[in-house]
């Protein structure tokens, strides 16, 4: 079944290739996957109350490309270390999605997705930045295509799904675009149907047709 999630992430991976453009406005996150006790989980941060933007709301993590980065990947893997403490030497990076447009940010952002040794999550000594980051947790991936702890809220643009995570005594609420990041990856690793409604938003059409070849081909 590990081999399974991995190789259907394998497959639709468009390559870690070098950034082409000088100077372009361009985040990552790094979408870190591992089995904890048999079964995948994601790993999440919830963001400082300090930090100007979006204080206390939860992410993947990651940040903006800097100087010497080559790649979404490298950019990832820099950004997870620095907020997270987790060790890049023992990240394998086993997928790189589509990159989407942020256009209320006019900047484009390309999720990496890694795995780390199994229950790592539940043995590390993770060293969160203080400044970046209150609150480092991870969750089930397949919470993300459950409607048990799941809401929508209506929007005129876009619906946006809740997902509400219980870990160590405090609720996460896990929304935006992290939220469809946690389906996307959740719904090809799994290769399960959600259990909602889901329609993405069309900033995220460049993965639609493989979504929704995907959820066609799944019973």
């Amino acid at each position: 079944m590990c081999e399974q999630v991995v190789e259907r992430l394998k497959e639709i991976s468009v390559g870690d290739h070098p950034y082409e453009i000088e100077g372009e406005k361009s985040a990552s996150v790094l979408i870190v996957l591992c089995k904890e006790a048999g079964e995948w989980h994601v790993m999440l941060n919830k963001r400082s109350e300090e930090l100007r933007r979006h204080p206390g709301q939860v992410c993947f993590p990651g940040g903006m490309r800097e100087e010497g980065d080559r790649s979404s990947a490298v950019t990832a893997l820099r950004e997870c270390e620095e907020e997270t403490g987790l060790d890049r030497n023992i990240v394998e990076i086993v997928s790189v999605l589509p990159t989407v447009k942020v256009y209320q940010k006019q900047m484009s952002l390309t999720p990496v997705v890694a795995m780390v040794p199994p229950d790592t999550f539940s043995t590390y000594s993770f060293t969160k930045n203080s400044s970046e980051v209150a609150a480092i947790f991870h969750a089930p991936l397949s919470a993300f295509l459950s409607d048990a702890s799941h809401s929508v809220e209506a929007n005129p643009a876009f619906d946006v799904h809740h997902f509400f995570v219980d870990f160590a005594g405090e609720r996460f609420d896990v929304m935006g675009i992290t939220a469809h990041l946690a389906v996307c990856v959740a719904l090809l690793g799994l290769n399960k149907r959600p259990e909602f409604e889901y329609m993405l938003p069309e900033q995220y059409l460049i993965v639609e047709r493989m979504l929704q070849e995907r959820i066609e081909g799944l019973v």
